[in-house]
């Protein structure tokens, strides 16, 4: 028996402290595998400026529970490596703010199936351990030790990226995954304004029920985006909430998405077909047009979003037209 087993309770904070680094080293390996050069270390400061944007390190050491010379060191580190740089806030200028590099935003975006892989592999070691809590723990340690959960984790990740991005219906089941990927962007970018809570929280309410559509972006099993058709008036309907989960871009769901909401569209003979968006969204805005959205002057009359700086319609043939 292991020594530390053999102590029982009394080792328990040992065996913990030795399992965290346990996992950090199987991440590790997971991350090379994948040809990231990323420590696992680092993944919750970057994770959280790339869901939440930029911060200051007293916000992100409260978020993340480390001490705030613990986020510091480790920013400095992080910034020379080039995965962060810092600036002045611009509401406080005695304050600095640390945001994500462009070259982190590239990679972080497509470790998504990764992750993924990670999450899967831990949850699976952990329905593997039964009994109380010393005898799971025991379980977990046996685990990680044989090897065992890293090959688990390396499966996963290869049957993610092997996967293929598929776009469905609304189901009901799937109503917080709507919810959680569109605030998870909303907050980054912008206020999460009342509209958006109210319609995120009751989509069958605000948008199935006046007639409208929602779909999803699925990954093997998980799911990574969402978009929603909202019917205005007979006819005339309103792309809106469409997003890609973090860690998951670059995949191709945002197009097909987009299709697939256009398709939507055509099969109920719509005749107008607008959005709204802002400037800031620079991608999105170019899958847009892409498709055939022309701008229109901003904002919309009678628009619902104070953020809303951009008026977009849907006119594929001045595009039809262009390409001839």
């Amino acid at each position: 028996m292991n020594f530390l087993h053999s102590q029982n309770e009394l080792a328990l904070g040992s065996r913990f402290k030795a399992i965290s680094e346990s996992l950090y080293a199987v991440a590790n390996a997971t991350y090379r595998a994948s040809g990231v050069n990323l420590d696992a270390h680092w993944f919750p400061v970057l994770r959280y400026l790339q869901v939440k944007g930029p911060a200051g390190v007293t916000e992100i050491a409260a978020a993340i529970g480390q001490t705030h010379p613990a986020v510091s060191q480790l920013a400095t580190k992080l910034r020379a490596a080039g995965w962060i740089t810092r600036r002045t806030d611009r509401a406080d200028a005695r304050r600095s703010m640390l945001e994500l590099s462009a070259k982190a935003e590239a990679e972080l975006d497509r470790l998504g199936p990764v992750w993924c892989a990670i999450r899967r592999g831990a949850q699976a070691a952990g329905r593997r351990a039964s009994g109380g809590l010393l005898d799971a723990l025991a379980g977990f340690e046996t685990d990680l030790a044989s090897g065992r959960v890293e090959a688990e984790i390396l499966v996963q990740r290869d049957r993610l990226l092997a996967a293929q991005i598929r776009v469905l219906p609304y189901r009901p089941e799937w109503a917080p995954h709507f919810e959680r990927i569109n605030l998870e962007w909303l907050e980054r970018w912008f206020a999460v304004e009342a509209v958006d809570r109210e319609m995120l929280a009751r989509p069958q309410q605000h948008v199935l029920d006046p007639g409208g559509a929602i779909v999803f972006a699925e990954l093997d099993g998980e799911i990574v985006g969402t978009c929603a058709l909202l019917k205005e008036a007979p006819g005339v309907y309103e792309l809106s909430k469409m997003a890609v989960e973090s860690g998951f871009r670059g995949y191709g769901a945002g197009r097909k998405l987009l299709d697939a909401a256009l398709a939507e569209y055509r099969r109920r003979r719509g005749t107008t077909l607008f959005l709204e968006s802002n400037s800031r969204l620079k991608p999105a805005l170019a899958l847009y047009e892409s498709a055939g959205f022309a701008h229109r002057p901003a904002p919309r009359p009678g628009s619902h979003y104070r953020r809303a700086d951009v008026y977009m319609v849907y006119e594929p043939e001045r595009r039809a037209a262009r390409k001839r």
